[in-house]
């Protein structure tokens, strides 16, 4: 599916109420930007049977040993199946609503992009993120 169909489907998924479908249209072209970095549309995730995304906490070696909760998004359905076991199953994620849910995981720091290729791999910053949603939510409406 491609990225506009994904957006198109953000929007018509969003509840059925005026402020809440104008909130989605005003940060989509932001899911839309920050998902066209990456070299795919859809992504796998490990989730655990009662559909929690897997949080993987990751902690610095060096000091000062800070700590910050992933979730990892997989390149290929191959990739995933070799990290799971038997508390978790990887489950296809088109990237414009894996955005959109990393926005409301509050304990997640970060998404970790890790492309098919094995080779390349992005950080999507949960704050970060937030901050782009928070300006253009935050912004006086353009009037013309």
């Amino acid at each position: 599916m491609d990225l506009l169909t994904q957006v198109d489907e953000l929007i018509a998924n969003a509840p059925d109420d005026p402020p809440t479908v104008a909130a989605v249209q005003a940060i989509a072209p932001i899911l839309y930007e920050e998902a066209q970095r990456y070299g795919q549309t859809v992504y796998y995730v490990l989730q655990t049977r009662d559909g929690q995304w897997q949080v993987i906490t990751l902690e610095e070696q060096h000091p000062p040993h800070q700590q910050k909760n992933v979730i990892h998004a997989y390149g290929s359905e191959a990739m995933a199946q070799e990290a799971c076991d038997e508390q978790v199953i990887p489950v296809a994620m088109p990237i414009i609503p894996l955005l959109f849910q990393l926005l409301a995981a509050e304990p997640v720091d970060s998404l970790m992009i890790l492309e098919a290729d094995g080779e390349r791999a992005w950080e999507v910053g949960r704050q970060s993120l937030l901050a782009q949603v928070r300006s253009i939510l935050s912004a006086p409406p353009d009037i013309a």
